[in-house]
């Protein structure tokens, strides 16, 4: 014969209270776990925002400093060489105006209705 055990309701609910009670302990470990994994990923985002954003302004730094270099050696070679530097924007400024009349010409030229001669 087999023997057969009953449950009292007494000996139910206690074991009832005591697989909730473990289970809202385990639920409790694991939102402590996750919270902290949380903490852990926004603290680093953070770190890596910062650090880029030092980047940025190291890369923006030397930006500025070779701009002022530019300057400076522009400076340097008109007054080494003004002849030639007034010589090289004359024709700049040509090639600028040739440009910019061949372009305004052509859209004047699109405009007017009727065949191009």
């Amino acid at each position: 014969m087999t023997s057969t055990t009953i449950d009292t309701p007494e000996e139910a609910s206690k074991t009832s209270i005591r697989d909730r009670v473990l289970d809202a302990a385990r639920q409790t470990a694991h939102l402590s776990h996750e919270t902290r994994m949380l903490k852990t990923l926004a603290a680093d985002a953070v770190e890596d925002g910062v650090h880029a954003a030092r980047r940025a302004m190291t890369s923006a730094r030397r930006g500025v400093e070779k701009l002022g270099d530019f300057k400076d050696e522009a400076v340097h070679r008109v007054k080494r060489q003004p002849l030639r530097a007034v010589g090289l924007s004359l024709g700049l400024g040509l090639v600028a105006g040739f440009a910019v009349g061949w372009l305004g010409r052509g859209s004047r030229d699109a405009a007017r209705p009727g065949p191009r001669v």
